[in-house]
């Protein structure tokens, strides 16, 4: 009896390991359907994550919420974390996008760096969730990492973009471009405090001061000059 249960468990092992490599060769073979559920994981762990909180949201409910086994699941990442980090990926993959497209489409450099920032309305959920990753980067060296990594790279990008513009002499020559990334960073953290200290502040009227402080702070004399005939210009023409 001992005998026939260690063969059965042996054949449940091997069976086991036969599927798995069975996916591993189907990833191989077709990537796109691949990513594709790679995806699917990461949308559910969002929407698990802002329901139930960071620490509340479970790998199982994460598979549970994507229709996955929890086998499954680690074939697509190791870890909860893991999928944290993919998520901060994902998002600075789409912000270096949106400025490749917007740059190189001919678009001024502080205006794509105004849209970035309006392209993520903050909301007390989504801002409970920032504020409890940084929270539990005191305390979780592995997300410590992945936090600073981020914001490491986004201050990267910004301050690259900045050097775009300080070269076609849309930005102040003078400022040095990582400070004023960091600065262009604080501000765009600052938003998704205001809907936490107060749910039912208009956030948009806080995003527009935050963008005329970030227009005001890059702005070369330049093309603050032009932007300053621009308003009067409308002005004129509203009164005439």
């Amino acid at each position: 009896m001992i005998e026939e249960d260690s063969c059965t468990s042996a054949r449940i092992g091997l069976l086991e390991q036969f599927a798995q490599f069975i996916e591993a060769l189907m990833r191989k073979l077709d990537p796109i359907k691949h990513e594709k559920k790679r995806q699917e994981i990461l949308a559910a762990a969002k929407r698990c994550f802002l329901r139930s909180g960071l620490s509340g949201a479970s790998t199982a409910q994460i598979c549970a919420e994507a229709g996955i086994s929890p086998g499954h699941l680690y074939h697509y990442f190791e870890s909860k974390d893991a999928i944290i980090a993919a998520m901060a990926d994902a998002r600075l993959e789409g912000v270096s996008e949106r400025f490749k497209q917007d740059v190189h489409g001919g678009r001024s450099v502080i205006s794509a760096l105004l849209s970035e920032i309006e392209q993520h309305p903050a909301n007390p959920a989504q801002s409970a969730l920032f504020f409890e990753m940084l929270a539990e980067s005191r305390r979780n060296p592995e997300m410590a990492k992945i936090l600073h990594g981020r914001s490491r790279r986004m201050r990267n990008l910004i301050a690259e973009v900045v050097r775009h513009g300080q070269a076609q002499a849309e930005i102040q020559s003078e400022l040095d471009p990582e400070t004023a990334a960091m600065a262009i960073l604080g501000l765009m953290d600052a938003t998704k405090a205001v809907s936490l200290h107060d749910p039912k502040q208009d956030t948009k009227k806080v995003t527009a001061l935050f963008k005329l402080l970030i227009d005001r702070l890059l702005s070369s004399d330049n093309q603050t000059a032009k932007l300053s005939r621009a308003r009067k210009s409308v002005q004129r023409s509203r009164s005439a």
